[in-house]
């Protein structure tokens, strides 16, 4: 390699170094616009690696990508860093009544009541397209989040699965049904003339990526557990004022079937996924019960986040 070309290579990894240390400061704030284009950078990667079969040639090989790992690394460790390891429970025994005050604080009231009293259209399709980002890929991960597990928790996923994969009715494939959503909501903004780009906020690619590296990154599996079971108990909330919304504004029955059928679909996800997934696993050890309470706590967090930024720009279409 000449000195030119050394150089180049230097000066793009004291770069790229510069981007991580200000999206993932030891101290201090993160800087969004370094994190913005950093998630960015990994949720193409995550969506390149899970693709179809026809994009064989194309799909990204594991880890082969230095700065992909970089960026997974220092967000790890950033994201741990916000937790005070002291609030997570010690036992099984602990873990319930913690679980269930922690998904409490993931219902977001204020925002449901204002998807279902006061958004206009031009608002809750501009919330859908957000949510895209991850319910588009939503039964790959409950497939992925199978492997390796055991007993009445590879079962209880299982029959999320299956009622993910709409009971054997193509029709009724939860992501063929929200995409049949997000395709109404796409076009109403194109015609309202609403710029898509205020989505283009850091919060919303961290929301996306998270599930996606808990899902794919085999070591992660358990926070994956713990991210999805509380997504699943404190989802109903949302999906209810989703339809209440919708119904206020006239919005086409078909086109909210995915969110009203998953008013009940999640409720009853939720406390099957504590009976059969986390009561089996709380106890065996306690290192495996910290990492699905890191991932619990760590969905929480990025969630709230995302709810309160999309909240802003909703709001800023006025």
């Amino acid at each position: 390699m000449t000195a030119s070309l050394i150089e180049v290579s230097a000066n793009s990894t004291s770069q790229f170094q510069r981007e991580l240390d200000l999206a993932f400061p030891l101290n201090g704030s993160p800087d969004r616009a370094a994190r913005l284009r950093l998630f960015k950078q990994l949720h193409a990667h995550y969506v390149a690696y899970m693709a179809g079969p026809e994009e064989f040639d194309s799909i990204p090989r594991l880890n082969a990508d230095t700065e992909i790992s970089a960026i997974e690394t220092a967000w790890l460790r950033w994201e741990d860093a916000q937790v005070d390891e002291r609030t997570l429970p010690k036992t099984g025994h602990e873990f319930r009544e913690w679980f269930l005050n922690t998904a409490a604080q993931h219902t977001q009231p204020e925002f449901c009541q204002y998807l279902a009293e006061e958004a206009t259209l031009d608002e809750i399709a501009l919330f859908f397209m957000g949510e895209e980002l991850v319910d588009s890929k939503f039964d790959d991960l409950m497939a992925m989040v199978q492997i390796g597990t055991q007993g009445h928790t590879k079962l209880t996923i299982a029959e999320n699965y299956w009622d993910e994969m709409g009971e054997g009715d193509i029709e009724h494939v939860h992501t063929r049904m929200f995409e049949h959503s997000a395709k109404y909501m796409r076009a109403h903004l194109e015609k309202s003339g609403v710029d898509h780009s205020s989505l283009h906020f850091p919060e919303a690619y961290e929301n996306a990526s998270m599930l996606l590296m808990y899902g794919i990154h085999r070591h992660l599996n358990p926070r994956a557990l713990g991210a999805m079971g509380v997504l699943e108990q404190s989802a109903s909330p949302r999906f209810q004022s989703m339809v209440d919304g919708c119904n206020r504004l006239g919005v086409p029955e078909d086109v909210i079937d995915y969110q009203r059928i998953h008013v009940h679909v999640d409720a009853d996800h939720g406390a099957e996924w504590f009976e059969g997934v986390f009561v089996p696993l709380v106890d065996r050890s306690p290192e495996l019960l910290r990492e699905i309470s890191l991932g619990i706590l760590t969905r929480v967090r990025v969630a709230n986040g995302y709810y309160q930024r999309i909240w802003d720009a909703m709001r800023g279409l006025r």
